[in-house]
């Protein structure tokens, strides 16, 4: 596979394609992020470990008013995205044009959240049938955190199906979880499966999830922010199961999904309606061959030149933490700011 160019994967099978357009007629982006998502911080937590970042480790510990707290934990630490459900498809929209592409079939997984479709969808009435009532499920399952994507939800009673949902997940109470999916027709995608979240997760219960609840699971994850090594064995996985894969960006801030999907399907609707008949083809596009510590610092960086205005500690806002105190990071978020701005206008914005 030569990596610049672009690709899609039928079959399990990698197939370059430079001109998506002329085989599919839609793209959808199947797992974004928007202000209405809480999300952690836990990649700090390598990040600081790198050599380029190690001098600056104390900088930035300090930075969020956390200077004498020893071993912290940057998973404690939360942000909600800076974009709304509009600028997210406004974003993975213009993506989409570039590969020919008139908008996209579109679904925002914020984290255990729906809002944000439902804002889209209620804000955009010319998008009708292209946005799908979606959210990531945080699923606890044999000690293991798994994320699945749900997309299609129906829109009546969405307040009271995202609650049986929630509940049923959170309770353990798995069958109820996965009957409640399938009653409401909706895409259950195992959204990267093979990510282990922490020491003494290496051992990943895909295996039972998929043999007690794999009925109800339609499609794995092929993801724009894993290694590609992780993603092969995901595909690997998807052959062995005998489960179609969707593409899926997971890109959270800066830019755009890196991996999405191609269709014939005019609607969203029709689009669940081929995955589950087992019809899905990933595009993977040459910014997903990016190295992954290079699209993790800009993310960080992003991070930096906002974290006053995003950022919280144990629910506590990191600008009421700073408030009238100034700290090295400012300067380095300015910093920030400046490189992105360089990075942006020289093409490498991954």
């Amino acid at each position: 596979m030569r990596r610049r160019s672009a690709w899609k994967i039928e079959n399990y099978t990698y197939r370059e394609c430079p001109h998506p357009e002329r085989e599919f007629g839609f793209a959808v982006s199947l797992h974004n992020h928007s202000c209405h998502s809480v999300e952690k911080l836990a990649a700090l937590n390598l990040v600081v470990k790198m050599a380029f970042m190690r001098p600056l480790s104390g900088v930035l510990q300090s930075a969020f008013g956390l200077g004498g707290i020893s071993n912290l934990n940057y998973a404690e630490i939360t942000y909600n995205p800076p974009y709304t459900p509009e600028d997210v498809y406004q974003m993975e929209s213009a993506a989409a044009a570039r590969w020919g592409f008139n908008g996209v079939h579109f679904a925002i997984t914020d984290h255990d959240e729906f809002a944000g479709n439902v804002a889209l969808m209620r804000g955009r009435p010319d998008l009708n049938g292209r946005i799908a009532i979606s959210e990531e499920l945080s699923l606890w399952y044999e000690g293991h955190l798994f994320h699945l994507g749900l997309s299609g939800l129906p829109e009546s009673e969405i307040d009271q199906t995202h609650s049986r949902i929630q509940s049923a997940a959170r309770g353990g109470r798995y069958d109820e979880l996965f009957e409640t999916l399938a009653a409401s027709g909706c895409l259950v995608v195992l959204n990267h499966p093979l990510v282990a979240w922490g020491p003494g997760s290496e051992t990943i219960p895909f295996t039972d999830l998929l043999t007690r609840y794999g009925w109800a699971i339609h499609a794995l994850e092929i993801n724009g922010m894993r290694r590609r090594e992780e993603n092969d064995r995901v595909l690997e996985l998807a052959r062995q199961w005998r489960k179609p894969v969707v593409g899926g960006g997971d890109s959270h801030l800066l830019v755009a999904s890196s991996i999405v999907s191609l269709s014939q399907a005019a609607t969203f609707k029709d689009f669940i309606a081929e995955v589950k008949d087992g019809h899905a083809v990933p595009f993977i596009t040459p910014d997903y061959f990016a190295p992954l510590n290079w699209k993790l610092f800009l993310r960080v960086l992003f991070f930096m030149s906002r974290y006053r205005q995003i950022a919280s500690y144990k629910g506590q806002p990191v600008s009421a933490m700073l408030e009238r105190r100034r700290v090295l990071l400012d300067p380095a978020g300015l910093a920030s700011r400046a490189f992105l701005a360089l990075v942006r206008g020289l093409g490498l914005s991954r």
